[in-house]
């Protein structure tokens, strides 16, 4: 999984979960995805940040 990619679904589920015919268990079911996605992304700018630093020094 790339950065993008973890944005591009991020996307996807943003638009699913607007729908209002959503049922609860999809909805609970995408919350947990776009988390890990979530997370994934922070740790993802975090490590690039990190490397932007390094190559500062």
């Amino acid at each position: 999984m790339t950065f993008e990619l973890a944005l591009e679904r991020l996307t996807e589920i943003s638009k699913l979960m607007e729908n209002p015919d959503i049922t609860l268990k999809n909805a609970v079911e995408l919350y947990s995805e776009a988390k890990e996605l979530v997370d994934f992304c922070n740790k993802s700018i975090a490590e690039a940040k990190l490397s932007l630093e390094k190559i500062e020094e």
